[in-house]
């Protein structure tokens, strides 16, 4: 992070739990509303949807949630079936597309202005937010260093393995299905990414629909664990998301 950056923690007792039931009644989402610090007003009616990776469950993308919460969103945060509280198992791909939805159609219930949802999708979180966004759009969508493909991820990750069922190529084809979106999308990629190949995500940002954008960071990795786009430095981060919102989706902010 930026010297001097500070990434204050997030107070337990002002989030909320929200277990969301599945649409096919097979069991429950784990879903938490975090609340904006209100400190910035023209993002204290904001929602950030986070959609989180493949790696691990909730806890371990706090500190990206807390850096969303530092900047002013709230945010609602969620497991994966087999992640975390959720139900256990893998989902098939139409459960896990249906399980966007449920949350899609949750943050609009609790955002304090629905108008004024962002939904974000990291690494493998850019399959349920770009479902998400052609399904419900919000008044943006952000891809951080986002699945593309099976196949295009296949080939650059010989050791891949989301389990037999999520497989589904057609399903899972974001590069052609983020044509398909109905708000702006901002891309953001490191230009080494090890995992999803920068040139990969450049495809998915032609077939985005305008207003759009493309923000690739020098150096920089797939994130996390070897760190990211957020950690290259927080105060460019948030001024990046930002000025997207305010060029291409001034609907996302406040007054």
């Amino acid at each position: 992070l930026d010297e001097g950056a500070t990434i204050r923690p997030i107070d337990p007792s002002t989030v909320t739990a929200m277990p969301l039931p599945t649409d096919d009644g097979e069991g429950e989402l784990d879903a938490y509303l975090v609340p904006s610090h209100g400190e910035v007003p023209e993002l204290a009616d904001t929602l950030v949807v986070y959609n989180h990776g493949r790696y691990a469950n909730i806890e371990h993308y706090l500190p990206r949630v807390r850096m969303l919460h530092e900047a002013g969103y709230a945010v609602l945060v969620w497991d994966f079936r087999g992640y975390g509280k959720s139900s256990e198992g893998t989902a098939t791909p139409a459960q896990f597309l249906a399980d966007a939805r449920t949350v899609r159609a949750a943050a609009a219930a609790v955002a304090p202005d629905p108008d004024r949802v962002v939904v974000y999708g990291y690494s493998l979180g850019a399959i349920p937010a770009i479902e998400m966004g052609r399904e419900q759009p919000g008044c943006a969508l952000v891809i951080e260093a986002g699945f593309t493909s099976l196949a295009r991820t296949a080939r650059a990750n010989t050791s891949l393995s989301l389990g037999e069922g999520m497989l589904s190529e057609a399903l899972y084809d974001n590069v052609e299905r983020v044509s398909e979106v109905g708000s702006p999308v901002f891309y953001l990629h490191g230009s080494l990414d090890n995992f999803q190949p920068v040139e990969d995500a450049r495809a998915g940002y032609a077939n985005a629909p305008d207003p759009k954008d493309f923000w690739e960071l020098p150096g920089v990795l797939h994130g996390i664990s070897n760190g990211g786009v957020p950690e290259a430095g927080f105060a460019d981060y948030d001024q990046h998301i930002q000025e997207f919102l305010r060029e291409s989706a001034p609907g996302c902010l406040g007054p």
